[in-house]
């Protein structure tokens, strides 16, 4: 890798942790959400710094260069992040379904009782 890109990669890969981090501090993120990308921030950080580490793994893996091993790598890994993300939404919708059909029924009791009150 020619220096020039290894060290844009790294001020990227800084920046991207920097980003995440000021995301937490700022209250817009949780930290339970952006440990994945606090550990892939680390990671792209480790692979700028030390490219011919991350090309010998991707020759053991019989893939010729470190992009493509990047780029599958990355591919995969958002792929795992959108199944968790869609797994979440669906049980979050499951849970207000249930707390609305809790709230109604809590509302028809209570004319209900008002009614008989009268």
């Amino acid at each position: 890798m020619p220096i020039q890109l290894q060290i844009i990669a790294i001020f990227l890969a800084i920046g991207f942790l920097l980003l995440t981090i000021f995301l937490i501090r700022k209250d817009h993120a949780e930290v339970r959400q952006m440990n994945k990308w606090l550990f892939l921030s680390v990671i792209m950080i480790f692979g700028a710094l030390f490219p011919s580490l991350g090309t010998k793994i991707a020759h053991s893996f019989g893939i010729t260069t470190l992009t493509s091993l990047a780029l599958f790598t990355l591919t995969a890994f958002l792929l795992f992040i959108a199944l968790t993300s869609s797994i979440a939404l669906i049980n979050t919708q499951r849970q207000i379904k249930t707390l609305t059909q809790q709230l109604s029924l809590l509302k028809h009791e209570m004319n209900k009782l008002k009614k008989e009150k009268q």
